[in-house]
C-alpha cells in the first residue's frame, strides 16, 4: 500500500496536469512524474512564503490552480495560431507549411513502457527482499549520513507543514532557525506517504527511497535512449532500444544500487529523470503542447536535486549544438527560444539557492574524492565505471562491449552528440579523481563542483549514457536482423506486412527476456549492498532505542532541546521518536549556532561555569544525550562530552552499555529529578538483580 500511495502522488498530480495541456493520455502519463514535482516545487516554495503549511489538501489545490493556469495558457496559445493563420489565409498568403502526413497509428510504445515498470519491480523487489531479512525489516535505520539527514527532514515535514526549501533552518539549526536552502520537494513528498499510511519516517524513508529511486533511473535511461535514436532509426528499432536500456538498467551497480546503499537518495532520483526531462524538453519543439510539461519537469527535478537541472540542461545542450543546430525542427531561431524559455524557467528556481548561500554548502563543495593512482590508471578506471563503490563490482566487460556496439552503430549514422556527452562527462570524472595540472584543471573543478567533485556521483551519468549505449547497440541490431529475416516473407502470401511485424516484435521480446533474466541472475548481489549493507548500529543500536523510547516518555522530553553530539548521529531520536535533538544534521553547527557550539567545547563545565549555564538556559537544554563512538575515525573523542559526571549542573539519570543520559538541573526541580531517576531501567550506579533494568531486558 505505501507503493500505491507513493505512486498515486507521484502520478496523479502530474497526469492531470497533462490532460489539461491537452496531452495524449500516455504523453500525461508518461511525464508525470517531473510534473508532479514541478507543482510540490512551487507549492511549498509559496506555501512556505505565506505561511501555509504542506498537507495532501495543499498539493490537490496546487495541482487544481496549475492545472487551471496550463489549460488557459494553451487556449490562449491555439487560439492565437489560429487567429494568426485565418487572417493570413484571408491575406492570400499561407498561414504555415502544410504538415506532413500523420504516421499510421503505432503501439510500439507500450513496449518501452513494459520495460520500464518490470525494470523498476525488478529494483524495487530485489531491494526490499535484502532490507526486510535485516533487524526491523522495512523500519530498520541505516548507518548512515544522509539517511540521517533526509529521514530527519521527513519527519519534521510531517510534524511542522514547513516544506520550503529555504525554510530547511528551522530543521538544521534549532537554536535560532538561520537561514538555510536545502531542496525539499522529495522530503515533502516522502511527508505525505508518511501521513497517509500512518508510519514511522525510518520506514517512510526506506520505502520511497526505493520506489523513487527504482523508477527513476529505467525511465530516464529509456526516455534517453529515445532521444538518441528517434530521428535517426525506425520506430520498432527506437522502441526496442529503449525498451532494452530500461530493463538492462539494474545490471549497472550505480543504476541506482550504489545510490541507494549510499543514500545518496534526492541526487539519484533527480539525476536518474534527468535524461527524461531533457528528451521532453526536446520533443516540446515538435509539439507545443508538451512545453508546460518540461518547463515544469526542469523545476521539479531541480527541486528534488539541483544538479539534475545542469544533467539536464547539459544533454539538450549537446543535443542542440551537434544536432539541432544542423538539423532543426522548427527552424534554428524558433527552436533557440522555445529552449530558453524553457531553460529559463528552471534557472528561476535556482535563485532562492544562489541568494541564500549556506557555511554548510561551502563545506561540502570542498570535499575531494581524488585518489592514489598514476593518471592512465584513472582514464582507466572511468572508461569503466570504475567509480567509488562501483569498482566492488569488478568490470562489466560485456556490458562494455554492448556499449561499444552502440556508439558504432551511432557513428555510422552520424549521432554524434550522445558520444560528445559521454566524452564530456568522462573528462570531468577523471580530473574530480586526479586534477590536471594547467588551468583546465580548476575549470573542470568548477563544473565538478555541481556534482561535489565526487566520481560516483558524476559516474552515475555516465552509466546512464552507457546504458543508453546498450540498448541502441542491442535494439537496432536485433530489428536489423529481424529486418534482413523478413526478405524471408513472400510478399504474396503476407500482402499487409503481417508476419514482418510480428517478426520484429518477436525479436524485441526475446531481447528483453533475455536482458530481464540476465538481471534476475545478476542484479541480486547488488541488492544485497543496497538492502543490507550499513544496516548493523554503527550509529544507533539496540541500547540507543530503548534509550530513545525511555526518554520519549521523561518529563519535559519535548519541551525543549535535548543536547546530542552530531558525530555520534544520535540524532537519529529525532527520526525515530520525534525527539528534539540539537543535531538533526550529521555535520556541526559551527558559527551559524554560537550557542551549540560553545557547549560542544564546554558541556563538561555545566554548573561551574555561568557562561555554560546561560547557553543551556537560552537554549532550552533539558536533557544531555552521549552516545560514543564517534562515526568516522578522523572525529576525534569530545572529553567535553565523555566527562560529564563531575559536572555540577548535570545529573546522570541513564547508563546503559554506550549510552548516557543527563537531565538538566536547572531545568528540573529536586523532585522531578528523583522520579527521573526512580522511572529509570538502568540508572546510574552499576545494576542490581533488584533494578528495573534486569526484570526487563535480563542481567548484565
Amino acid at each position: 500500500m505505501v507503493m500505491l500511495t507513493l505512486t498515486a502522488l507521484l502520478v496523479v498530480p502530474g497526469l492531470i496536469v497533462g490532460l489539461a495541456a491537452q496531452l495524449p493520455l500516455r504523453l500525461a502519463v508518461g511525464t508525470s512524474i517531473p510534473v508532479s514535482a514541478g507543482i510540490v516545487t512551487i507549492a511549498t516554495y509559496a506555501y512556505g512564503r505565506s505561511g501555509v503549511p504542506w498537507s495532501l489538501g495543499g498539493y490537490a489545490v496546487a495541482t487544481a490552480i496549475t492545472a487551471v493556469v496550463v489549460g488557459l495558457v494553451g487556449l490562449f496559445i491555439s487560439g492565437s495560431v489560429w487567429m494568426w493563420r485565418r487572417r493570413r489565409r484571408r491575406a492570400g498568403r499561407p498561414g504555415h507549411a502544410a504538415a506532413p502526413p500523420g504516421r499510421r497509428h503505432s503501439r510500439w510504445w507500450l513496449l518501452p513502457a513494459a520495460s520500464v515498470l518490470v525494470s523498476a519491480w525488478l529494483i524495487g523487489q530485489m531491494i526490499i527482499t535484502e532490507l526486510s531479512a535485516t533487524p526491523d525489516g522495512t523500519a530498520n535505520i541505516f548507518q548512515g549520513w544522509d539517511a540521517h539527514w533526509h529521514a530527519n527532514y521527513i519527519q519534521f515535514i510531517h510534524q511542522t507543514g514547513l516544506a520550503s526549501p529555504d525554510q530547511a533552518g528551522e530543521l538544521r539549526y534549532p537554536e535560532n532557525g538561520a537561514t538555510l536552502y536545502y531542496p525539499s520537494t522529495w522530503h515533502a513528498i516522502a511527508a505525505l506517504v508518511m501521513g497517509l499510511r500512518g508510519i514511522g519516517a525510518v520506514e517512510t524513508y526506506n520505502l520511497v527511497q526505493i520506489g523513487t529511486m527504482a523508477v527513476a533511473f529505467p525511465l530516464g535511461v529509456a526516455a534517453l535512449t529515445w532521444l538518441i535514436t528517434h530521428r535517426r532509426f525506425s520506430r520498432p528499432a527506437v522502441a526496442t532500444s529503449a525498451a532494452v536500456a530500461a530493463m538492462a538498467t539494474p545490471l549497472f551497480p550505480g543504476l541506482p544500487f550504489v545510490e541507494v546503499m549510499v543514500a545518496a537518495t534526492p541526487s539519484g532520483v533527480a539525476n536518474g529523470l534527468a535524461g527524461l526531462v531533457a528528451a521532453v524538453v526536446v520533443a516540446a519543439l515538435a509539439d507545443r503542447r508538451l512545453v508546460p510539461a518540461a518547463a515544469l519537469g526542469l523545476v521539479g527535478i531541480s527541486g528534488v536535486h539541483p544538479s539534475a537541472m545542469v544533467t539536464a540542461g547539459v544533454i539538450v545542450l549537446f543535443w542542440w549544438l551537434f544536432e539541432g543546430l544542423w538539423r532543426p525542427v522548427r527552424g534554428r531561431l524558433r527552436d533557440f527560444l522555445v529552449l530558453a524559455g524553457i531553460g529559463l524557467a528552471g534557472v528561476l528556481t535556482l535563485l532562492p539557492q544562489i541568494l541564500t548561500v549556506s557555511e554548510d554548502a561551502d563545506e561540502i563543495s570542498a570535499f575531494e574524492f581524488e585518489i592514489d593512482a598514476d593518471r592512465a590508471a584513472v582514464w582507466g578506471r572511468a572508461l569503466t565505471l570504475q567509480v567509488r563503490h562501483v569498482q566492488d563490482w569488478g568490470v562489466r566487460w560485456v556490458l562494455l562491449a554492448l556499449a561499444v556496439l552502440g556508439v558504432i552503430i551511432l557513428l555510422r549514422r552520424l549521432v554524434l552528440w550522445p558520444i560528445l556527452l559521454w566524452g564530456g562527462l568522462l573528462v570531468v570524472c577523471v580530473n574530480s579523481m586526479s586534477t590536471f595540472g594547467n588551468w583546465t584543471g580548476g575549470v573542470l573543478r568548477g563544473i565538478g563542483s555541481i556534482y561535489y567533485n565526487d566520481p560516483r556521483r558524476i559516474g552515475v551519468i555516465l552509466a546512464i549514457v552507457v546504458a543508453a549505449a546498450v540498448g541502441v547497440g542491442v535494439g537496432v541490431t536485433v530489428q536489423a536482423l529481424a529486418g534482413w529475416l523478413a526478405r524471408l516473407i513472400d510478399p504474396i502470401t503476407d500482402p499487409r506486412g503481417t508476419g514482418t511485424a510480428g517478426l520484429r516484435v518477436a525479436v524485441a521480446l526475446a531481447a528483453l527476456v533475455a536482458t530481464g533474466s540476465w538481471v534476475v541472475q545478476a542484479s541480486p548481489e547488488y541488492a544485497v549492498a543496497a538492502g543490507a549493507n550499513q544496516r548493523a548500529g554503527r550509529m544507533v543500536d539496540s541500547h540507543d532505542l530503548r534509550a530513545f523510547e525511555w526518554l520519549s516518555e521523561q518529563p519535559q522530553a519535548y519541551s525543549g532541546l535535548i543536547y546530542t553530539n552530531p558525530d555520534e548521529g544520535s540524532g537519529w531520536m529525532y527520526a525515530t521518536h520525534g525527539l528534539p535533538s540539537t543535531a538533526r544534521h550529521y555535520l556541526q553547527s559551527g558559527s551559524t549556532a554560537p550557542l551549540t557550539t560553545t557547549l560542544f567545547f564546554s558541556m563538561d563545565r555545566a554548573g561551574t561555569d555561568p557562561r555554560v549555564d546561560a547557553a543551556l538556559d537560552q537554549l532550552g537544554v533539558t536533557y544531555v544525550y552521549v552516545s560514543p563512538p564517534n562515526y568516522w575515525g578522523f572525529q576525534k573523542p569530545n572529553e567535553h562530552l565523555l566527562r560529564l559526571d563531575q559536572a555540577p549542573g548535570l545529573v546522570k539519570v541513564y547508563s546503559d552499555s554506550q549510552v548516557r543520559i543527563f537531565a538538566v538541573r536547572a531545568a528540573f526541580t529536586e523532585g522531578e529529578i528523583a522520579q527521573i531517576l526512580a522511572d529509570s531501567p538502568f540508572p546510574p550506579d552499576r545494576r542490581t538483580p533488584l533494578t528495573r533494568a534486569s526484570a526487563l531486558y535480563g542481567g548484565e
